[in-house]
């Protein structure tokens, strides 16, 4: 007879096992891509909370989510310090700071399963379920920030299969709960991995799965790179030379649609009404082409109007989109009561932009209509699948170029895999210095630019209409099925106290 199978962490200090297993984590995400990382990181953590109570469960937890974010966002400090001209002390405590607050999710997470924790069967499935649901609470509290949500290492096939169905959050318990299944199977309850191997052998038959059809023609789109620095980008002076390098590069493009990238053009609309904006519906008009760009919408004149980072259309349809939810610390300062006082230091032109509030239709091309977003908006799904079934083609623009050669371009074209794959639809995606590309409506990159320097990248992309499992409920089911298993181990626990104690 097998014998149960010790954990070999308990002999070590167990809150930098945490820390490393977070830290560890982040193998898992672009631009590593080793799926296999995230059930094995968080193996360890279940195990090392199986048998501490609330305090030591919420230290565990909030070193684990301190290397996790440690590692896998210290792009901000970039911001801040290289491009956003803050000296280097205040951006490192407000980088720590952010990191902090982001890892105290996990802390209450894990604490939440110490107090909930029956030593049974259910236990892997109650982790999972909390893990999940402080992700989901991550992503929506204080504005949100759903970035390194554990679903979205399973950005590969087959896995990738799962998304349509179940959206990010779905693929982060099912990761989630293989982990914790596996340490139960170490200890000898080897029933457990039955749930996880029937999962292996579905997935692969997912792939047949079609929930979406073909509607229209494909629309041949160049995406450019224009790969402008942030500290030219936006230096007085330059707004021609900018221009005169989208429209170099857009002449050499043969796509019908023509997508620059986010602020692509770093001014107000209003001051580009007069020549600028006439030359491109000309361009439109003789070429019978469509043009996406980025810019300013708002009035330079008017220092208390709203400003809004936005996409312009022009074509056969004109219009604009605005973005709807901002960048923390890029476009608009977090907690400004607490961090008001750096605001003077902050040098990052327009960083103060107003929220566009409510929804923004499709916009229509000759061919496609258009379910636009900006940047950081491509995190949150329910935001992205909010124009459908009207938006047969998904299209972010973006620049990244604040976050240097950082691993956040990468792990943002990740996320982006996982939003098209939910929304079955294809997303062209163009950015101001990589990573440009198109991803099918599968969730697969199927082209993409090299980074860091200026280029065209013409494609196919072939608008899709219907609607995905993951379309029509959103993340609703996957967080009624967590909210269940959670309510369902808090009433085991009361009827399992003492009734002295009740």
């Amino acid at each position: 007879m097998l014998k149960k199978a010790k954990w070999p962490v308990s002999g070590f200090p167990r809150w930098p096992v945490a820390f490393l297993a977070g830290a560890a984590l982040n193998l898992a995400f672009a631009p590593y891509r080793q799926p296999w990382v995230a059930p094995l990181a968080l193996a360890i953590l279940y195990a090392l909370l199986k048998t501490v109570a609330g305090r030591p469960a919420f230290i565990r937890g909030l070193a684990f989510g301190a290397g996790l974010f440690a590692f896998g966002v210290p792009w901000i400090y970039l911001t801040l310090a290289r491009f956003g001209g803050m000296p280097a002390p205040l951006a490192a405590l407000a980088c720590a700071l952010f990191i902090a607050i982001l890892a105290s999710y996990a802390g209450l997470a894990c604490a939440a399963f110490a107090r909930l924790r029956g030593g049974d069967s259910l236990d892997p499935w109650l982790f999972a379920a909390i893990w999940v649901l402080g992700e989901w609470v991550r992503g929506v509290f204080l504005t949100g920030f759903p970035w390194l949500d554990v679903g979205y290492a399973a950005s590969l096939p087959p896995l990738m299969a799962w998304a349509p169905l179940v959206g990010v959050l779905g693929l982060s318990f099912i990761l989630t709960v293989s982990g914790a299944l596996a340490v139960e199977a170490l200890r000898g309850r080897r029933r457990g991995l039955l749930p996880v191997l029937l999962l292996l052998g579905v997935t692969p038959a997912l792939a047949g799965l079609t929930f979406v059809h073909r509607a229209g023609a494909p629309v041949t789109t160049s995406l450019v790179q224009g790969d402008v620095l942030p500290t030219i980008k936006w230096r007085p002076g330059t707004l021609r030379m900018i221009i005169r390098r989208y429209l170099r590069l857009t002449a050499k493009s043969d796509g019908h649609l023509v997508i620059w990238p986010e602020t692509a053009i770093p001014t107000y609309s209003h001051q580009l009404r007069r020549r600028f904006i006439p030359y491109m519906q000309r361009l439109a008009r003789v070429g019978g082409r469509h043009f996406l760009f980025g810019l300013i919408e708002g009035n330079a004149d008017d220092p208390n109007g709203p400003v809004y980072n936005a996409v312009m259309s022009i074509g056969r349809h004109d219009g604009f989109y605005r973005k709807r939810h901002l960048v923390p610390f890029g476009e608009y300062l977090p907690w400004p009561a607490l961090l008001n006082p750096v605001l003077d230091v902050l040098h990052i032109p327009m960083a103060s932009f107003t929220p566009w509030h409510g929804a923004e239709p499709p916009l229509p091309i000759a061919h496609a209509r258009i379910g636009a977003s900006i940047c950081y908006e491509v995190a949150y799904g329910p935001l992205v699948t909010q124009g459908l079934p009207g938006a047969t083609l998904l299209v972010n623009v973006s620049d990244d170029s604040w976050y240097g050669h950082s691993n956040e371009a990468a792990q943002q074209l990740q996320i982006a895999q996982l939003r098209a794959a939910e929304a079955g639809r294809d997303m062209a995606i163009a950015t101001n210095d990589g990573i440009t590309a198109l991803i099918g409506h599968t969730g697969q990159i199927r082209a993409e630019l090299a980074p860091f320097r200026e280029g065209v990248l013409t494609v196919v992309a072939q608008p899709y209409a219907g609607l995905t499992p993951y379309d029509r409920l959103g993340d609703r089911g996957v967080l009624a099925a967590l909210s269940l298993i959670v309510a369902v181990a808090g009433w085991r626990r009361r009827r399992a106290r003492p009734s002295s104690l009740r």
